[in-house]
């Protein structure tokens, strides 16, 4: 049995295309989750308007943090073989206090 009735299907229709603040207000009106909506309204057809990813933050290599830290300790970069595999926060955090 469904959870979605005709009147539910036609109300989602009527608000099409669906984006994620409509799916929430229908989920709430409607007692179901907004993933549920979603689902629903996408394997019903209706549009649904997918809101763009944010964009990643662009991070350095670790090899490029790796080699500024054998930099800033006035050393080759081959002496430290092995620090790459370090948690990047923590080579970040070195390359900040390297005095």
């Amino acid at each position: 049995m469904s959870a979605y009735n005709d009147n539910m299907i036609a109300t989602m229709k009527k608000v099409a295309p669906l984006n994620l603040d409509k799916a929430k207000d229908l989920a709430s009106a409607f007692g179901v989750s907004h993933r549920s909506v979603i689902s629903k309204a996408i394997s019903l057809g209706i549009a649904y308007d997918k809101a763009p990813a944010s964009p990643r933050k662009v991070r350095a290599a670790k090899m490029d943090t790796v080699n500024a830290i054998a930099k800033g300790l006035n050393m080759p970069a081959a002496d430290l073989d092995g620090l790459q595999n370090a948690k990047a926060s923590a080579l970040d955090n070195l390359l900040a206090n390297i005095s």
